[in-house]
Protein backbone atom coordinates (compact mmCIF):
# COMPACT_ATOMS: atom_id res chain seq x y z
CA UNK A 1 0.00 0.00 0.00
CA UNK A 2 1.28 3.38 -0.60
CA UNK A 3 0.41 6.30 1.57
CA UNK A 4 -2.78 8.63 1.04
CA UNK A 5 -0.74 11.44 -0.03
CA UNK A 6 2.47 13.88 0.03
CA UNK A 7 6.07 13.55 -1.40
CA UNK A 8 6.23 10.14 0.83
CA UNK A 9 3.64 8.56 -1.61
CA UNK A 10 5.62 9.43 -4.87
CA UNK A 11 8.79 7.66 -3.53
CA UNK A 12 7.06 4.98 -2.51
CA UNK A 13 5.77 5.08 -5.49
CA UNK A 14 9.33 5.42 -7.11
CA UNK A 15 10.70 2.40 -5.26
CA UNK A 16 7.97 -0.35 -5.60
CA UNK A 17 7.11 0.26 -9.21
CA UNK A 18 10.02 2.05 -11.02
CA UNK A 19 13.23 -0.04 -11.98
CA UNK A 20 16.85 0.73 -13.59
CA UNK A 21 16.35 0.76 -17.36
CA UNK A 22 20.09 0.96 -17.97
CA UNK A 23 23.03 -0.35 -15.91
CA UNK A 24 26.36 1.20 -14.87
CA UNK A 25 28.60 2.55 -12.41
CA UNK A 26 26.92 2.10 -9.14
CA UNK A 27 23.61 0.57 -10.80
CA UNK A 28 22.66 -2.58 -11.97
CA UNK A 29 20.03 -2.75 -15.02
CA UNK A 30 16.43 -4.40 -14.00
CA UNK A 31 17.17 -3.44 -10.16
CA UNK A 32 14.73 -1.63 -8.21
CA UNK A 33 15.38 2.65 -7.63
CA UNK A 34 16.54 3.73 -4.49
CA UNK A 35 16.70 7.15 -3.84
CA UNK A 36 19.13 9.28 -3.04
CA UNK A 37 18.48 11.46 0.18
CA UNK A 38 19.21 14.65 -2.49
CA UNK A 39 16.18 12.72 -4.79
CA UNK A 40 13.78 12.59 -1.95
CA UNK A 41 14.05 16.04 -0.97
CA UNK A 42 13.62 17.25 -4.26
CA UNK A 43 10.51 15.08 -4.78
CA UNK A 44 9.20 16.36 -1.67
CA UNK A 45 9.69 20.08 -2.64
CA UNK A 46 8.32 18.97 -6.19
CA UNK A 47 4.86 17.53 -5.27
CA UNK A 48 3.75 18.19 -1.82
CA UNK A 49 7.03 19.36 0.17
CA UNK A 50 7.16 22.62 0.39
CA UNK A 51 3.66 23.43 0.18
CA UNK A 52 0.31 22.10 1.45
CA UNK A 53 -1.19 18.68 0.49
CA UNK A 54 -3.85 20.53 -1.35
CA UNK A 55 -1.82 22.83 -2.95
CA UNK A 56 1.08 22.26 -5.65
CA UNK A 57 3.56 24.82 -7.55
CA UNK A 58 2.03 25.17 -11.08
CA UNK A 59 4.95 25.64 -13.05
CA UNK A 60 8.94 24.59 -11.86
CA UNK A 61 12.58 23.97 -13.16
CA UNK A 62 15.04 21.58 -12.25
CA UNK A 63 18.76 22.49 -12.84
CA UNK A 64 21.53 20.33 -12.60
CA UNK A 65 24.77 19.02 -14.21
CA UNK A 66 24.83 15.87 -16.50
CA UNK A 67 24.46 12.61 -15.52
CA UNK A 68 22.82 12.86 -12.23
CA UNK A 69 19.74 11.12 -13.40
CA UNK A 70 17.25 13.86 -14.05
CA UNK A 71 15.71 12.38 -17.07
CA UNK A 72 15.42 9.07 -14.91
CA UNK A 73 13.39 10.73 -11.75
CA UNK A 74 11.78 13.24 -14.55
CA UNK A 75 10.12 9.32 -16.42
CA UNK A 76 9.37 7.87 -12.71
CA UNK A 77 7.52 11.27 -11.94
CA UNK A 78 5.82 10.81 -15.50
CA UNK A 79 4.39 7.62 -14.48
CA UNK A 80 3.51 8.26 -10.97
CA UNK A 81 0.96 10.80 -12.25
CA UNK A 82 -0.22 8.37 -15.21
CA UNK A 83 -0.88 5.55 -12.91
CA UNK A 84 -0.69 6.80 -9.21
CA UNK A 85 -2.00 10.40 -8.90
CA UNK A 86 -5.80 9.50 -9.15
CA UNK A 87 -6.43 11.96 -11.91
CA UNK A 88 -9.23 10.24 -13.99
CA UNK A 89 -8.41 10.63 -17.95
CA UNK A 90 -4.89 12.12 -16.77
CA UNK A 91 -2.81 13.14 -19.69
CA UNK A 92 1.46 13.36 -19.49
CA UNK A 93 3.32 14.92 -22.10
CA UNK A 94 7.24 14.96 -22.42
CA UNK A 95 8.35 17.89 -24.91
CA UNK A 96 12.05 18.35 -26.11
CA UNK A 97 13.40 20.58 -28.45
CA UNK A 98 12.50 17.92 -31.67
CA UNK A 99 11.11 14.13 -31.19
CA UNK A 100 14.19 12.05 -31.08
CA UNK A 101 15.72 13.81 -27.98
CA UNK A 102 11.75 13.21 -26.40
CA UNK A 103 11.76 10.12 -26.77
CA UNK A 104 14.53 9.51 -24.78
CA UNK A 105 12.92 10.25 -21.32
CA UNK A 106 9.82 8.43 -22.87
CA UNK A 107 12.21 5.16 -23.60
CA UNK A 108 13.10 5.38 -19.99
CA UNK A 109 9.28 4.91 -19.11
CA UNK A 110 8.15 2.20 -21.64
CA UNK A 111 11.45 0.46 -20.45
CA UNK A 112 10.26 0.74 -16.65
CA UNK A 113 7.24 -0.48 -17.53
CA UNK A 114 8.50 -3.61 -19.78
CA UNK A 115 10.55 -4.19 -16.29
CA UNK A 116 7.56 -4.71 -14.22
CA UNK A 117 5.48 -7.17 -14.89
CA UNK A 118 2.87 -5.04 -12.90
CA UNK A 119 3.15 -2.29 -15.12
CA UNK A 120 3.14 -3.79 -18.04
CA UNK A 121 -0.15 -5.93 -16.81
CA UNK A 122 -1.81 -2.38 -16.48
CA UNK A 123 -0.47 -0.10 -19.65
CA UNK A 124 -0.79 -0.70 -23.22
CA UNK A 125 2.64 0.55 -24.66
CA UNK A 126 2.69 1.77 -28.27
CA UNK A 127 6.02 3.24 -29.90
CA UNK A 128 5.28 7.34 -28.65
CA UNK A 129 2.94 6.57 -26.00
CA UNK A 130 1.61 4.45 -23.13
CA UNK A 131 -2.12 3.97 -22.32
CA UNK A 132 -3.65 3.20 -19.11
CA UNK A 133 -7.43 2.16 -20.10
CA UNK A 134 -8.90 1.80 -17.24
CA UNK A 135 -8.43 5.64 -15.90
CA UNK A 136 -8.19 6.68 -19.63
CA UNK A 137 -5.05 7.66 -19.26
CA UNK A 138 -2.22 8.50 -21.54
CA UNK A 139 1.80 9.42 -21.66
CA UNK A 140 2.79 10.62 -24.82
CA UNK A 141 6.17 12.44 -26.49
CA UNK A 142 6.13 15.48 -28.52
CA UNK A 143 8.51 17.59 -30.15
CA UNK A 144 8.59 20.85 -28.84
CA UNK A 145 6.46 22.89 -31.65
CA UNK A 146 3.80 24.88 -30.94
CA UNK A 147 1.28 23.32 -33.59
CA UNK A 148 1.72 19.99 -31.85
CA UNK A 149 1.10 21.04 -28.41
CA UNK A 150 -2.52 23.07 -29.25
CA UNK A 151 -5.54 21.32 -27.81
CA UNK A 152 -3.69 19.72 -25.02
CA UNK A 153 -5.06 19.14 -21.56
CA UNK A 154 -2.30 17.74 -19.10
CA UNK A 155 -1.39 17.12 -15.72
CA UNK A 156 2.06 16.88 -15.56
CA UNK A 157 4.31 17.55 -18.30
CA UNK A 158 8.18 17.72 -18.49
CA UNK A 159 9.80 20.23 -20.70
CA UNK A 160 13.18 18.38 -21.36
CA UNK A 161 16.58 20.62 -22.09
CA UNK A 162 15.10 23.99 -21.18
CA UNK A 163 18.13 26.05 -22.68
CA UNK A 164 17.14 24.93 -26.46
CA UNK A 165 13.38 26.05 -26.16
CA UNK A 166 11.65 28.46 -27.45
CA UNK A 167 9.19 31.01 -25.22
CA UNK A 168 6.54 30.20 -27.87
CA UNK A 169 6.81 26.25 -26.54
CA UNK A 170 6.83 26.75 -23.03
CA UNK A 171 3.68 29.58 -23.24
CA UNK A 172 2.13 26.71 -24.92
CA UNK A 173 3.05 24.10 -22.12
CA UNK A 174 1.74 26.31 -19.03
CA UNK A 175 -1.40 27.38 -20.55
CA UNK A 176 -2.50 24.03 -21.53
CA UNK A 177 -3.40 22.58 -18.50
CA UNK A 178 -5.41 25.71 -17.22
CA UNK A 179 -8.71 23.16 -16.91
CA UNK A 180 -7.07 20.63 -14.40
CA UNK A 181 -7.11 21.19 -10.92
CA UNK A 182 -3.21 21.18 -9.82
CA UNK A 183 -1.34 21.00 -13.14
CA UNK A 184 2.46 21.22 -13.12
CA UNK A 185 4.86 21.86 -15.68
CA UNK A 186 8.44 20.73 -14.99
CA UNK A 187 10.96 21.76 -17.00
CA UNK A 188 14.63 19.67 -16.60
CA UNK A 189 17.76 21.27 -17.86
CA UNK A 190 21.58 21.79 -17.25
CA UNK A 191 22.15 25.54 -17.65
CA UNK A 192 22.90 27.12 -20.64
CA UNK A 193 25.33 30.17 -22.03
CA UNK A 194 25.16 33.07 -20.32
CA UNK A 195 22.52 34.73 -22.55
CA UNK A 196 19.82 36.47 -20.63
CA UNK A 197 16.85 36.08 -23.74
CA UNK A 198 17.51 32.05 -23.50
CA UNK A 199 14.39 31.15 -21.97
CA UNK A 200 16.38 28.66 -19.35
CA UNK A 201 18.22 31.65 -18.09
CA UNK A 202 14.97 34.10 -17.41
CA UNK A 203 13.30 30.89 -15.49
CA UNK A 204 16.59 30.28 -13.85
CA UNK A 205 16.70 34.19 -12.49
CA UNK A 206 12.55 33.77 -11.64
CA UNK A 207 13.24 30.75 -9.53
CA UNK A 208 15.96 32.45 -7.25
CA UNK A 209 14.30 35.23 -6.40
CA UNK A 210 12.15 33.18 -4.72
CA UNK A 211 8.77 35.36 -4.63
CA UNK A 212 6.69 33.13 -6.86
CA UNK A 213 4.90 30.44 -4.55
CA UNK A 214 3.47 28.97 -8.20
CA UNK A 215 6.79 28.26 -9.37
CA UNK A 216 9.34 25.18 -8.01
CA UNK A 217 12.73 26.16 -8.03
CA UNK A 218 15.93 23.84 -7.15
CA UNK A 219 19.32 23.79 -8.75
CA UNK A 220 22.99 21.84 -8.04
CA UNK A 221 25.69 24.41 -9.28
CA UNK A 222 29.43 24.91 -8.00
CA UNK A 223 30.64 28.03 -6.99
CA UNK A 224 31.15 30.66 -9.69
CA UNK A 225 35.25 31.01 -9.35
CA UNK A 226 35.79 27.31 -8.43
CA UNK A 227 38.93 25.60 -10.20
CA UNK A 228 37.65 23.06 -12.77
CA UNK A 229 40.01 20.20 -11.26
CA UNK A 230 38.43 21.02 -7.45
CA UNK A 231 37.15 17.73 -6.67
CA UNK A 232 35.86 19.18 -3.39
CA UNK A 233 33.38 21.59 -5.21
CA UNK A 234 32.29 18.76 -7.74
CA UNK A 235 29.32 17.20 -5.92
CA UNK A 236 27.54 20.30 -5.73
CA UNK A 237 26.54 20.33 -9.33
CA UNK A 238 26.98 16.52 -8.84
CA UNK A 239 25.09 14.73 -6.57
CA UNK A 240 25.03 11.73 -7.91
CA UNK A 241 28.70 11.67 -7.92
CA UNK A 242 30.28 8.53 -6.40
CA UNK A 243 26.60 6.44 -6.46
CA UNK A 244 25.95 6.33 -9.95
CA UNK A 245 28.43 8.93 -11.85
CA UNK A 246 32.13 8.07 -11.44
CA UNK A 247 34.22 10.65 -9.99
CA UNK A 248 37.61 9.73 -12.25
CA UNK A 249 35.35 10.03 -15.26
CA UNK A 250 34.11 13.33 -14.53
CA UNK A 251 38.21 13.89 -13.69
CA UNK A 252 39.03 12.73 -17.24
CA UNK A 253 36.35 15.32 -18.80
CA UNK A 254 38.29 18.16 -16.72
CA UNK A 255 41.27 17.03 -18.47
CA UNK A 256 40.51 17.00 -22.14
CA UNK A 257 36.36 19.37 -22.26
CA UNK A 258 37.26 22.97 -23.12
CA UNK A 259 36.95 24.52 -19.55
CA UNK A 260 33.51 26.64 -20.78
CA UNK A 261 31.67 23.13 -21.48
CA UNK A 262 32.84 21.71 -18.59
CA UNK A 263 31.46 24.48 -16.68
CA UNK A 264 28.63 24.56 -17.80
CA UNK A 265 27.42 20.77 -18.61
CA UNK A 266 29.45 19.50 -15.47
CA UNK A 267 29.78 22.19 -12.95
CA UNK A 268 26.23 23.50 -14.11
CA UNK A 269 27.51 26.97 -14.47
CA UNK A 270 26.12 29.96 -16.67
CA UNK A 271 29.37 30.74 -18.76
CA UNK A 272 30.06 34.09 -20.90
CA UNK A 273 29.22 33.26 -24.38
CA UNK A 274 32.53 35.43 -25.07
CA UNK A 275 35.43 33.98 -26.68
CA UNK A 276 33.98 30.64 -24.81
CA UNK A 277 34.32 28.21 -27.45
CA UNK A 278 38.71 27.69 -26.87
CA UNK A 279 40.38 27.43 -23.42
CA UNK A 280 42.29 30.73 -21.98
CA UNK A 281 45.49 31.13 -23.90
CA UNK A 282 44.92 28.39 -26.59
CA UNK A 283 45.08 30.84 -29.41
CA UNK A 284 47.62 32.97 -28.47
CA UNK A 285 50.08 29.73 -28.10
CA UNK A 286 50.04 28.68 -31.24
CA UNK A 287 51.58 32.12 -32.92
CA UNK A 288 54.78 32.10 -34.68
CA UNK A 289 55.31 35.40 -36.11
CA UNK A 290 58.79 33.77 -37.15
CA UNK A 291 56.88 31.69 -39.72
CA UNK A 292 55.49 32.72 -42.86
CA UNK A 293 54.57 31.04 -46.35
CA UNK A 294 56.92 31.20 -48.99
CA UNK A 295 55.95 32.72 -52.32
CA UNK A 296 55.08 29.21 -54.92
CA UNK A 297 54.40 26.96 -51.99
CA UNK A 298 50.78 24.97 -51.97
CA UNK A 299 48.46 26.31 -49.89
CA UNK A 300 44.50 26.58 -49.88
CA UNK A 301 42.73 30.22 -49.38
CA UNK A 302 39.66 30.54 -47.79
CA UNK A 303 37.29 33.26 -48.28
CA UNK A 304 34.47 34.42 -46.50
CA UNK A 305 32.55 36.80 -48.27
CA UNK A 306 29.90 39.63 -46.75
CA UNK A 307 27.87 42.47 -48.86
CA UNK A 308 27.76 45.98 -46.50
CA UNK A 309 27.90 45.98 -42.78
CA UNK A 310 29.29 42.80 -42.35
CA UNK A 311 33.40 42.25 -43.65
CA UNK A 312 34.66 39.98 -46.24
CA UNK A 313 38.43 37.74 -44.90
CA UNK A 314 40.87 36.41 -47.38
CA UNK A 315 43.07 33.91 -45.59
CA UNK A 316 45.76 31.21 -46.60
CA UNK A 317 46.94 27.88 -44.99
CA UNK A 318 49.93 26.20 -45.81
CA UNK A 319 49.49 22.38 -47.14
CA UNK A 320 51.72 20.07 -45.49
CA UNK A 321 53.55 19.19 -42.03
CA UNK A 322 52.09 21.73 -39.65
CA UNK A 323 49.50 23.99 -41.44
CA UNK A 324 50.69 27.67 -41.01
CA UNK A 325 47.78 30.28 -41.17
CA UNK A 326 47.74 33.66 -42.48
CA UNK A 327 45.36 36.38 -43.24
CA UNK A 328 45.99 37.52 -46.49
CA UNK A 329 43.48 40.98 -46.50
CA UNK A 330 40.49 41.89 -44.44
CA UNK A 331 37.66 44.53 -45.95
CA UNK A 332 35.31 45.21 -42.99
CA UNK A 333 33.51 48.47 -42.51
CA UNK A 334 34.61 51.47 -39.54
CA UNK A 335 32.19 52.52 -37.30
CA UNK A 336 29.52 55.02 -38.38
CA UNK A 337 30.07 54.58 -41.91
CA UNK A 338 26.35 52.39 -42.67
CA UNK A 339 26.87 52.96 -45.98
CA UNK A 340 29.63 50.88 -46.41
CA UNK A 341 29.56 48.42 -49.09
CA UNK A 342 32.13 45.29 -49.82
CA UNK A 343 34.99 46.95 -52.89
CA UNK A 344 34.13 43.30 -54.63
CA UNK A 345 36.59 44.20 -57.45
CA UNK A 346 38.82 44.83 -54.96
CA UNK A 347 38.14 40.48 -53.24
CA UNK A 348 38.52 39.70 -56.83
CA UNK A 349 41.81 41.04 -57.41
CA UNK A 350 43.07 40.35 -53.84
CA UNK A 351 42.79 36.49 -54.75
CA UNK A 352 44.15 37.12 -58.49
CA UNK A 353 47.10 38.21 -56.83
CA UNK A 354 47.23 35.48 -54.20
CA UNK A 355 47.06 32.66 -56.57
CA UNK A 356 50.29 33.91 -58.51
CA UNK A 357 52.05 34.84 -55.58
CA UNK A 358 51.14 31.10 -54.46
CA UNK A 359 50.46 27.57 -56.23
CA UNK A 360 46.82 27.53 -54.61
CA UNK A 361 45.30 24.04 -54.91
CA UNK A 362 41.75 26.08 -53.74
CA UNK A 363 39.59 28.51 -52.93
CA UNK A 364 37.15 27.59 -50.51
CA UNK A 365 34.43 30.09 -50.18
CA UNK A 366 30.38 30.18 -49.52
CA UNK A 367 28.70 31.26 -52.73
CA UNK A 368 25.60 32.89 -50.83
CA UNK A 369 25.44 36.48 -52.40
CA UNK A 370 28.95 35.74 -54.03
CA UNK A 371 28.06 33.33 -57.20
CA UNK A 372 28.70 36.26 -59.40
CA UNK A 373 32.51 36.69 -58.50
CA UNK A 374 32.95 32.79 -58.43
CA UNK A 375 31.87 31.84 -61.75
CA UNK A 376 33.99 34.62 -62.97
CA UNK A 377 37.34 33.44 -60.97
CA UNK A 378 36.22 30.03 -62.18
CA UNK A 379 36.29 31.30 -65.61
CA UNK A 380 39.79 32.71 -65.50
CA UNK A 381 41.09 29.22 -64.37
CA UNK A 382 41.22 29.70 -60.40
CA UNK A 383 40.74 26.58 -58.86
CA UNK A 384 37.04 27.68 -56.65
CA UNK A 385 35.30 25.20 -54.41
CA UNK A 386 31.83 26.04 -53.11
CA UNK A 387 31.92 25.44 -49.78
CA UNK A 388 27.89 26.31 -48.37
CA UNK A 389 28.12 27.21 -44.52
CA UNK A 390 25.88 24.30 -43.63
CA UNK A 391 26.07 22.50 -40.23
CA UNK A 392 26.82 19.51 -42.46
CA UNK A 393 30.59 20.91 -43.08
CA UNK A 394 30.78 23.48 -40.58
CA UNK A 395 30.55 21.15 -37.11
CA UNK A 396 32.94 18.86 -38.39
CA UNK A 397 35.45 21.57 -39.66
CA UNK A 398 35.06 23.52 -36.10
CA UNK A 399 35.65 20.04 -34.29
CA UNK A 400 39.08 19.50 -36.15
CA UNK A 401 40.39 22.78 -36.12
CA UNK A 402 39.79 23.01 -32.49
CA UNK A 403 41.55 19.85 -31.77
CA UNK A 404 44.50 21.57 -33.91
CA UNK A 405 44.13 25.11 -32.18
CA UNK A 406 44.42 23.15 -28.84
CA UNK A 407 47.22 20.69 -29.19
CA UNK A 408 49.67 22.92 -31.16
CA UNK A 409 48.27 21.60 -34.62
CA UNK A 410 48.86 24.39 -36.38
CA UNK A 411 50.47 28.02 -36.37
CA UNK A 412 49.71 31.38 -36.88
CA UNK A 413 51.17 34.87 -38.12
CA UNK A 414 49.81 36.25 -34.60
CA UNK A 415 47.65 39.07 -36.75
CA UNK A 416 45.99 41.24 -34.40
CA UNK A 417 42.87 41.15 -36.45
CA UNK A 418 42.23 37.90 -36.85
CA UNK A 419 42.88 37.34 -33.09
CA UNK A 420 39.81 39.57 -32.63
CA UNK A 421 37.97 37.67 -34.87
CA UNK A 422 38.60 34.57 -33.26
CA UNK A 423 38.18 35.94 -29.30
CA UNK A 424 34.28 36.81 -30.93
CA UNK A 425 33.24 33.65 -32.15
CA UNK A 426 31.14 31.57 -29.71
CA UNK A 427 30.11 27.92 -30.48
CA UNK A 428 26.05 27.19 -30.97
CA UNK A 429 25.26 23.85 -30.40
CA UNK A 430 22.11 21.66 -31.58
CA UNK A 431 20.93 18.21 -32.67
CA UNK A 432 22.86 19.19 -36.20
CA UNK A 433 26.15 19.35 -34.37
CA UNK A 434 28.49 22.46 -32.42
CA UNK A 435 29.88 24.97 -35.38
CA UNK A 436 31.28 28.71 -34.93
CA UNK A 437 28.54 31.06 -34.24
CA UNK A 438 28.38 35.11 -34.01
CA UNK A 439 27.62 35.80 -30.31
CA UNK A 440 23.78 36.80 -31.87
CA UNK A 441 22.59 37.47 -35.11
CA UNK A 442 22.81 41.39 -34.58
CA UNK A 443 26.03 41.43 -33.09
CA UNK A 444 28.75 43.96 -34.30
CA UNK A 445 31.54 41.75 -33.21
CA UNK A 446 32.88 40.05 -36.47
CA UNK A 447 34.08 36.53 -37.39
CA UNK A 448 34.10 36.24 -40.66
CA UNK A 449 38.48 36.30 -40.35
CA UNK A 450 38.06 32.96 -38.21
CA UNK A 451 36.17 31.46 -40.57
CA UNK A 452 37.79 31.95 -43.74
CA UNK A 453 41.07 30.35 -41.73
CA UNK A 454 38.40 27.43 -40.39
CA UNK A 455 37.11 27.04 -44.35
CA UNK A 456 41.19 26.68 -45.47
CA UNK A 457 42.36 24.80 -42.74
CA UNK A 458 39.75 22.41 -43.50
CA UNK A 459 41.00 21.67 -46.56
CA UNK A 460 44.46 22.08 -46.72
CA UNK A 461 44.66 19.54 -44.14
CA UNK A 462 43.01 17.23 -46.38
CA UNK A 463 45.02 14.97 -48.97
CA UNK A 464 44.96 16.00 -52.40
CA UNK A 465 43.32 13.72 -55.27
CA UNK A 466 45.29 11.91 -56.75
CA UNK A 467 46.71 12.51 -60.35
CA UNK A 468 45.20 10.32 -62.83
CA UNK A 469 47.09 7.61 -63.98
CA UNK A 470 48.33 7.75 -67.68
CA UNK A 471 48.28 4.48 -69.93
CA UNK A 472 50.85 4.59 -72.79
CA UNK A 473 49.80 2.28 -75.34
CA UNK A 474 52.68 0.15 -77.10
CA UNK A 475 52.54 -1.44 -80.79
CA UNK A 476 55.09 -3.73 -81.31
Amino acid sequence: MLPDSGGDRVIAFIEEFCRLPKGGFGATAGAPIRLRPWQRQRQRQIVHGIYSADRRPRQGVVSVARKNGKSLLAACLALYHLLADGVESAEVVIVSSDERTAKVIFSLCRRMVELDPRLSGVLQTYADKLVHPASDSVLEALPGEWSRLQGRNPVFTVADELHVMSPDVWDALTMAGGTRSAPLTLGISTECDDDDQNLLARLVEHGRDGEDEDFFFIEFTAPPDCAVDDRAVWAAANPQLGHTLDPDHLAAMARTSRESRFRRYHLNQRVSIDGAWLPAGAWESCADPTVSIPDGAEVVLGLDGSFSQDCTALAVVACGGVPHVDLVELWEASEGHPEYRVPIADVEEAVRQACKRWKVREVEADPFRWQRTLQALDAEGIPVIEYPQSPARMSPATSRFYTAVTNGGLTHSGDLRLARHVRNCVLREDARGARLSKASKDSHRRIDAAVSCLMAFDRATVAPPAAPKVYHVYEF
